[in-house]
């Protein structure tokens, strides 16, 4: 992780000390186990062809997420991890990802991959193939802590041209958007394709402006999620008790932690 410049400058910018990273793959199922998080979506990430030099040692190969999801008996969901820059390759390698090692879903971050979502041309043909699988494709939106990219590219307003697009893709804005949260709460409401999750955020730290629709018309369409290992397992779970789930009418909490993911 040391040799991630992007991740090392996350670090930086959410004030974390570097040493007390994890060190392993058993380090991250302690911490499930502590929290009593039964499953996590573990996340691919490929930008092998991206035009960004800096980004040359964020990809995780797929066959290594396999691996792990294959030993882990059931606790991790792998999401793919291709770059679009790619091109055919690119659609090749999810299929393959899909077909053939029993991925679940897509990772995209578009500003790692300078490449906006609604690009007909590079993200289409990847959507095609989701759409198909029934398997969601999970977008980093809003701003980001990466170093060395631009937060342009994750703006949720693209991905409403996606819902209208592939109707039957499911949509999953990661951290809401913001500081577009408006923009991504409007685009859940009138796709009901489209969903959101909370990761990338303390529970204590979550917009006013979106508990009316967590606790409201959107309950079903919101997910729980940390953002390892910028955000732990054991802190959020504390947090969300203590400052969260008070504030949640009843049943929305079982939702947002388990059921709508279900």
């Amino acid at each position: 992780m040391l040799k991630n410049g992007p991740i090392v400058k996350a670090c930086r910018f959410f004030k974390l000390d570097t040493k007390k990273l994890p060190r392993s793959v058993g380090d991250l199922v302690r911490e499930m186990d502590d929290a009593d998080v039964e499953m996590a979506v573990i996340l691919g990430q490929d930008t092998h062809a991206t035009p960004n030099p800096r980004f040359k040692h964020y990809s995780l190969r797929n066959d290594y997420l396999a691996e792990l999801a294959s030993k882990s008996k059931g606790r991790f969901v792998p999401f793919a991890g291709v770059d679009p820059n790619a091109g055919r390759a690119a659609v090749a390698e999810l299929r393959r990802a899909i077909k053939a090692l029993g991925f679940r879903g897509l990772k995209i971050h578009s500003s790692a991959n300078s490449t906006y979502p609604n690009d007909p041309k590079k993200m289409f043909p990847l959507y095609e193939v989701c759409q198909e699988a029934g398997a969601p494709v999970l977008f980093h939106t809003g701003t980001t802590g990466l170093g060395d990219t631009e937060i342009r590219y994750s703006k949720p307003e693209y991905l409403d041209e996606v819902c209208q697009r592939f109707p039957d893709l499911k949509v999953v804005m990661a951290h809401f958007g913001w500081p577009w949260s408006d923009v991504a709460l409007a685009i859940a409401l009138r796709n009901p394709n489209a969903y959101i999750d909370v990761s990338g955020w303390r529970p204590k730290y979550v917009p006013p402006g979106v508990f009316p629709y967590l606790n409201g018309i959107l309950q079903d369409r919101f997910l729980f999620g940390t953002d390892y290992p910028m955000l732990r397992p054991g802190e959020w779970v504390h947090d969300f008790e203590e400052s969260l789930r008070p504030r949640l009418k009843p049943g929305v909490a079982e939702k947002l932690l388990r059921g709508n993911a279900r």
